[in-house]
């Protein structure tokens, strides 16, 4: 194990609200191959930050995306839908389409 590991492992049993930070974060925004994740513990503050802005964008469109099918579970279910019936098929009848 290395020291920054270690380092990382340390900062995770502190604080347990840190058991789930990642190894590593993506790192487009760095000059060189945007395809290698950064790792944590030699990310800088702005790395963070930018990690952070990108996280929350994927956790905006996945929210955006599960209430798009809840959408369209309940208007499937509005339409009589059971659970073997085609959902777009079903809100489709539903409004007329």
């Amino acid at each position: 194990m290395t020291e920054t590991n270690g380092l990382l492992a340390r900062l995770r049993k502190a604080f347990r609200s840190l058991e789930d930070l990642p190894e590593v974060i993506p790192a487009a925004w760095r000059p060189g191959d945007a395809t290698d994740p950064l790792p944590v513990e030699t990310a800088s503050v702005d790395d963070i930050a930018i990690a952070i802005v990108a996280a929350n964008a994927e956790l905006s469109a996945a929210i955006q995306r599960s209430s798009a099918l809840e959408k369209l579970h309940r208007l499937a279910r509005e339409a009589g839908a059971v659970g073997t019936d085609r959902a777009v098929d079903a809100a489709l009848k539903r409004e007329g389409l």
